[in-house]
């Protein structure tokens, strides 16, 4: 994806010293030069797929040479997103058919999702396919699946499945954020050893540093952190600048970090923050951008133009050691060129990647770019049938119980009640809103079983292969036979998310690929996703996004409490509670 032959370098050559046609030129634009942040007129020559020339001297124009106009445009390099997330719900073949045509040209997708959904046989067939993109792909390696493998069913990959994706394949750039930080503050031989291989291999080590001190992160950068994108107060900007952390600030749809820091960065030097999505939901993709739109909300809140773009381009090439390659409109660097109608409005008339026109005026010029079918192939579930009574919860005290509160997207916190008692078994109490909750791994039903308040919704049953990071089965309710239900239709189905109520599905989105990517394109997911969340409101939940908050249930990093496959979780405490 980024290496030269010999032939290439001398093409290069002759084009550049104007011995030989240029493939592409733009000429009389304004370019953004991202090193002093500074505009000059002059002309971009391209040979093939990369830049050959920038200044003023006219290029050798041949009966091949595509010529554009570039007067009043700026041109400026194609966006890099450091830390997105192409995988969950859509595909990365949709999600990039649609990411490039508002100028990102590069995405860091740290693929802990997909990898542990579709496994790393799944993960090879994606690489193959890394060319035929309509962007390009770099990745993470997940080191920690599950984030506490005593709790959550044990260790997924292997230290030579991590050595074996980084060694043979270029693209794999990093280890992918590690959420359970605890691991490596205790001196974990199982983490710190994957963390030593990957820095041996010259690899990045993503943080994902949430609530740490100063005093803890200096632990976590002694043991090999490259960054983080947890950064949510003025002190945490500023601890991971000091302490040489590549520090990301985060405008997505799952939260936004932008108003409390930009104020911060306008006063520091920007040389190591990076501005990042970490995730942008399908309606959102379309209804604002990606990059641009991330890039145009740090320019209102006060960024510089050029700074905003620099955070979002040569920085991150920078990061990830790519800076030869991407990151500026300089030669030898990729021809991945953006012509905006003016440096404040980073939403591109034209999209230039690798040498061609991809895209203009928001609509894709080439042909769709589609996924391996991989299904579950590499990473199937062992068992296609569920019995109601494998939900059953056995009770003979009058003790109270610890349930997972809902209190906002993503948090929870603990709440001890008494619980409804029928026949000997803890039930669900539409009541006192209160579902029964239960998570089993692929490859075992060993369930893990407990209660959760806040879904709000009146639906007998919930099933769904989206449980943030280990995607196996999460079903919830208020009646086991409509859990059954739900939950032998999504195995049926191979993956996805349904809603049964009184013996009746009302509602169901299917995920095909890995259980967790659909097929559809982003405009058809975004109106499903919508009527899928939509349902759940209608019976009566309160939740923004209903189905965001349910697949994080199962996320062991956030406080404070989660269900697993061992029970139910308390991740202050670190240990099961029920």
């Amino acid at each position: 994806m980024f290496d030269k032959n010999l032939n290439d370098v001398k093409g290069l050559i002759r084009v550049s010293g104007g011995d030989e046609s240029a493939s592409m030129v733009i000429k009389d634009v304004h370019v953004l030069d991202v090193f002093t942040g500074m505009l000059f007129k002059g002309n971009i020559w391209i040979y093939k797929k990369w830049i050959a020339y920038v200044g003023d001297k006219d290029a050798r124009i041949g009966e091949n040479t595509q010529v554009v106009d570039g007067r009043g445009f700026v041109a400026v390099p194609g966006y890099f997103d450091a830390h997105g997330h192409a995988d969950l719900f859509y595909n990365p073949a949709t999600f990039g058919d649609v990411v490039i045509t508002t100028g990102t040209t590069t995405v860091f997708s740290d693929a802990h999702d997909m990898i542990n959904s579709i496994g790393i046989g799944g993960f090879e067939e994606v690489l193959k396919r890394n060319e035929e993109f309509a962007l390009k792909y770099i990745w993470g390696v997940p080191a920690a699946y599950p984030p506490y493998p005593e709790i959550e069913g044990g260790e997924f990959f292997s230290i030579y499945d991590i050595w074996r994706l980084f060694s043979t394949y270029k693209e794999c750039v990093s280890i992918s954020e590690l959420s359970p930080y605890i691991r490596i503050l205790n001196n974990e031989d199982s983490i710190l050893e994957k963390m030593l291989l990957a820095r041996s291999l010259g690899k990045n080590i993503e943080g994902h540093t949430l609530g740490a001190s100063y005093d803890r992160l200096n632990v976590l950068v002694a043991a090999g952190i490259t960054s983080c994108h947890e950064s949510i107060r003025e002190k945490d900007l500023i601890n991971r600048v000091r302490l040489g952390l590549y520090t990301m600030i985060r405008h997505s749809s799952i939260r936004s970090d932008f108003e409390e820091l930009c104020p911060v960065i306008k006063d520091m030097p920007v040389d190591t923050v990076i501005l990042v999505t970490d995730g942008i939901f399908a309606g959102d993709l379309l209804e604002k951008g990606y990059m641009d739109f991330v890039i145009k909300e740090a320019i209102d809140y006060g960024i510089e133009p050029a700074h905003a773009i620099r955070m979002a381009t040569i920085n991150p090439a920078r990061y990830f050691r790519l800076d030869y390659h991407l990151g500026s409109i300089t030669p030898g660097r990729i021809a991945d060129i953006l012509l905006l109608e003016d440096i404040k409005k980073p939403t591109p008339v034209k999209v230039i990647e690798r040498g061609r026109v991809v895209a203009e005026n928001g609509v894709l010029l080439r042909g769709p770019s589609h996924f391996p079918l991989i299904k579950n192939t590499y990473n199937p579930y062992t068992f296609d049938h569920v019995d109601e009574d494998e939900f059953s919860v056995g009770w003979h005290n009058e003790e109270k119980i610890p349930v997972i509160d809902i209190i906002d997207r993503t948090v929870t916190k603990r709440l001890d009640i008494v619980p409804a008692i029928e026949d000997g078994c803890i039930v669900a109490d539409s009541k006192k809103d209160i579902m029964k909750i239960c998570y089993t791994r692929r490859e075992k039903k060993k369930w893990g079983k407990g209660f959760v308040r806040g879904i709000g919704a009146s639906i007998g049953g919930i099933a769904t292969t989206v449980a943030h990071e280990t995607h196996g089965l999460l079903v919830m309710g208020l009646d086991d036979t409509d859990m059954a239900t739900a939950a032998n239709r999504v195995l049926e189905m191979g993956g996805g998310i349904v809603l049964v109520d009184k013996g009746e599905v009302i509602d169901l989105l299917s995920l095909p690929n890995g259980a967790i990517m659909s097929d559809l394109s982003i405009e058809e997911l975004a109106l499903k996703l919508v009527d899928v969340n939509n349902t759940i409101r209608k019976r009566g939940s309160s939740l923004d996004d209903p189905l965001w908050t349910l697949g994080f249930l199962t996320f062991t990093s956030i406080v404070e409490l989660r269900i697993t496959v061992s029970g139910v979780y308390d991740v202050r405490k670190g240990e099961i509670v029920f």
